[in-house]
């Protein structure tokens, strides 16, 4: 019996306490006569407004917490016009309300630093206990809470008001096996996600000497990444040469990524979602090219709020916006940028241009003839549009588009001739990919992209009634239909497949032109119809993960098959060690050949060309590597060794027919090489080195007496040392890059006393090397908020690159006059002196 009443006090008491809380609930009419009576302030509302409403107070607390305690429990906003009088209504859209919460995972762990923002950028970062705080934000805007490796999650502040200090919990990322990040990399918005490095453009910060965050400037932090000419564009991965990378942009294959000649990217960081960059164990799914893959994607989720920014710094200005049509449905994102550099020249510009067209008849010009006779500008548009038809089906179209122009004109006014020089370089695209996501295990994508380059250059002579003309074309016109699929066999594998349809159209051609005569010295109209199909298999758990796959691709016109085999692997092999395999075989039908007609504006002297049977054979490529990965706290370090074969390669690849030998040879470049990186993280400061070795050898038959020589952009050390340090809203950046000089060929003048045209020598093909290039860059940006209206964001900062000034020699060529008293000419390209670059944005 005793035994019987225990159980039944255990019983009734919490139903007792249950029963006393209900019983203090009131309803919200008796609730406010009782503040009235007690605190003198009269309470103005309708009564359809506070029908059905309850709540309870306290009356020992102050008339402010009650009031709190009441909003919360009522959804209603309790606004003070006066000192006694107070009015009840419903919220508005233009209300802005206080909220706090605490962000944690599955196991309970605080997360640290996750970004909670309101609009498209970040707001806020939890602290250590993943709690935040927002002040005086809309309440019907949204919050979207981004962190490494969970998937991103959006709640509507008007749900999150009316709790205390709310418990967000976040998911990991594990949807796509292939892109679970594993380690935080670099710096803010630059991860490793398994052999992928991913830039989330939302948080990425400009690094140090950029003013601007950079997608392709950011790349260049990843360990055997290099750029021999400091540009944005011109890459070289592992030894690979920039047309070998595959860069895409939402789907859009793209065949031109930089402005001003390559010194700046063509793609608008702020309209850009994220960026997958794979220099190793590359997916099966990606075809093309034989070196990287760069895959850029714009935000393919609806936009439920109306945001945008707009910003200038010292070369270009430009601005973007978010547009919500139909909320959860539809919404678009249009950007524009373009440069003043052809009415406005500024320090930034002056620097730039010094670089860019030194050698060539607008750097040797004068400042007056500059500024009479030279036009350059350059301008780039993207729209994206996401139509959420329902909850399982997605439509995105979205389309690129960018332009450079230059025009100069120069006379000889003793000889009465007139010049002119323009060129035209652009590329624009459209994709349109329909997205099927469901709860069943299989999903798909299909579409359609289309890309299209052109390059025009002329040289226009003009003499009396007379006229020649010189130019230079080169047009792309690529089509490609996709289908991708997904089945999800279990938690932890799944199987990907598709394939892809491809038609590809490249015509190039050097044309001389006068009234009584035409010459074509050099041309071409290619097509090729590519077909490939891939399927690969996808496994994780929480120490292994392996992708094998195959890729089998078709060439229609060369009659050619090939197997594409690819597979990466990673296991931890110890708690704070993980190991990596990587192995993968890649074909390239269109690459840029080197053109051999000197000019004096040879601004843009590559051009594409497509694979043939009489011609250029197609690029293959095997690359095998393996690594270790050690992570503990705030240490991460990472060593990884490859080797890469790559056959038919040409000498019209690299150039080699100016002279050092004239005539069309086809050979193999075998490269080997490490990558190291070191990083380690204090508070609010972080600093990393990294460390590359390349080797390239190219063996050519019949050159160099079929012995192995370096490649010629062959850069054989690599190092940087990169810090970055936070201050509340400011942020500071600091690097230095050391790598050993290009090489390149000596020639001499040989002197035998003899008259007529001088006779050179050529030592063995680069077997030298330029000095050691080194410079070191700085950055500072400043981030704060209007006090007028909260949901405006400013941004300033200042870069500088180079310092201390240093002259670095990036390229040394050589060439001799057409004449008979012909000379030697040493033409030497020198790097960037010292850049300032100036910014201001602002971001609603």
């Amino acid at each position: 019996m005793k035994l019987h009443r225990f159980f039944f006090i255990a019983l009734c008491v919490p139903l007792l306490s249950w029963t006393q809380e209900v019983e203090a609930e009131e309803d919200l009419r008796q609730i406010l006569i009782e503040l009235e009576a007690k605190f003198g302030v009269q309470f103005s509302y309708l009564d359809e407004v506070i029908a059905g409403k309850e709540g309870a107070i306290d009356t020992t607390q102050s008339l402010a917490q009650n009031i709190h305690v009441l909003e919360l429990d009522t959804r209603l906003r309790f606004e003070s016009v006066s000192d006694d009088y107070i009015i009840v209504r419903n919220y508005k859209s233009s209300d802005k309300v206080s909220l706090c919460g605490q962000v944690s995972n599955h196991r309970n762990d605080r997360l640290l630093g996750v970004s909670v923002g309101y609009t498209r950028q970040e707001g806020v970062f939890t602290d250590g206990n993943g709690r935040f705080q927002l002040d005086s934000i809309p309440y019907d805007s949204w919050l979207t809470f981004r962190y490494v490796g969970y998937a991103p999650k959006r709640l509507k502040v008007s749900r999150l008001s009316f709790q205390n200090c709310t418990a967000i919990l976040m998911a990991e990322s594990i949807e796509e096996l292939q892109e679970v990040i594993v380690s935080d990399y670099l710096a803010a918005g630059i991860v490793q996600s398994k052999n992928a490095t991913i830039i989330d453009s939302h948080t990425l910060k400009a690094l140090s000497g950029l003013s601007e965050p950079d997608i392709m400037q950011s790349i260049q932090q990843v360990p055997g990444v290099n750029s021999p000419f400091e540009t944005a564009a011109g890459i070289h991965v592992r030894g690979g040469l920039p047309d070998q990378n595959l860069i895409l942009w939402n789907g859009i294959k793209t065949y031109s990524q930089g402005h001003f000649f390559g010194m700046i990217s063509t793609f608008n960081p702020y309209v850009t979602d994220k960026v997958s960059f794979i220099k190793h164990g590359t997916s099966a799914q990606y075809g093309d090219r034989i070196s990287s893959v760069i895959d850029i994607a714009s935000k393919d989720e609806v936009s439920n709020e109306f945001t945008g920014g707009v910003g200038t710094n010292m070369l270009y200005s430009d601005g973007y916006i978010n547009i919500p049509i139909l909320t959860d449905k539809l919404s678009i994102q249009l950007s524009a940028r373009r440069s003043f550099t052809d009415f406005l020249q500024t320090p930034t510009y002056s620097q730039m241009s010094d670089r860019v067209f030194q050698n060539t008849k607008i750097g040797a010009s004068t400042a007056e003839e500059q500024q009479a006779g030279n036009s350059f500008y350059f301008n780039d548009y993207s729209f994206n549009s996401a139509w959420q038809i329902n909850n399982n089906n997605k439509l995105i179209i979205s389309s690129l588009y960018n332009r450079n122009e230059l025009d100069f004109e120069s006379e000889d006014v003793d000889n009465n001739l007139s010049f002119s020089d323009q060129l035209i370089h652009a590329n624009e695209g459209l994709s349109v990919f329909w997205k099927k996501r469901s709860e069943a295990r299989l999903s798909f994508d299909v579409g359609t992209s289309y890309s299209k380059y052109i390059l025009k250059y002329s040289f226009l002579r003009n003499e009396a009634d007379t006229s020649t003309e010189s130019s230079k074309k080169n047009f792309v016109r690529d089509v490609t239909f996709h289908l991708n699929g997904k089945y999800k066999l279990n938690a932890n594998s799944s199987l990907n497949s598709g394939f892809n349809i491809n038609n590809t159209r490249i015509q190039y051609a050097y044309e001389t032109e006068a009234p009584s005569y035409r010459i074509i010295l050099d041309s071409d109209n290619s097509t090729i119809h590519t077909y490939a199909g891939y399927a690969e298999y996808a496994y994780e758990d929480e120490k292994f993960f392996i992708r094998p796959g195959v890729r089998i691709t078709y060439y229609e016109q060369l009659n050619e098959v090939f197997l594409e085999p690819r597979l990466y692997a990673q296991r931890q092999v110890f708690p704070k060690i993980s190991a990596s395999l990587s192995a993968e075989y890649r074909t390239q039908a269109a690459s840029q050949i080197k053109e051999s007609v000197i000019s004096d504006l040879s601004l843009e002297n590559k051009v594409w060309s497509l694979a043939s049977p009489d011609r250029f054979p197609i690029l293959t490529s095997l690359q095998i590597g393996s690594g270790l990965r050690y992570k503990r706290k705030s240490w991460l370090a990472e060593l990884e060794g490859y080797r890469k074969e790559v056959n038919g390669v040409t000498t019209l690849i690299f150039g080699y027919l100016n002279g050092l030998d004239n005539q069309f040879r086809e050979g193999k470049s075998s490269i080997y090489g490490i990558d190291s990186f070191l990083k380690k993280t204090w508070m609010n400061y972080e600093t990393w080195f990294s460390y590359s070795f390349i080797r390239t050898q190219n063996t050519f038959s019949g050159l160099n007496d079929d012995q192995p020589f370096p490649g010629s952009w062959s850069i054989e050390h690599t190092l940087r040392w990169s810090n970055i340090a936070t201050f509340r809203d400011w942020e500071v950046s600091l690097g230095w890059m050391w790598h050993t000089g290009k090489s390149y060929t000596e020639v001499l003048p040989v002197e035998d006393g003899q008259a007529g045209p001088v006779r050179i020598f050529y030592e063995a093909i680069n077997a030298n090397n330029l000095p050691p290039y080194h410079r070191l860059d700085f950055s500072v940006l400043k981030e704060f908020r209007s006090k007028k209206a909260s949901n405006i964001r400013y941004r300033v900062g200042l870069s500088v690159l180079n310092i201390y000034n240093r002259r670095n020699l990036l390229n040394r060529e050589f060439r001799t006059t057409p004449s008979l008293e012909n000379d030697l000419i040493d033409t030497r390209v020198y790097s960037l002196g010292i850049t300032p670059n100036f910014v201001f944005r602002f971001f609603w």
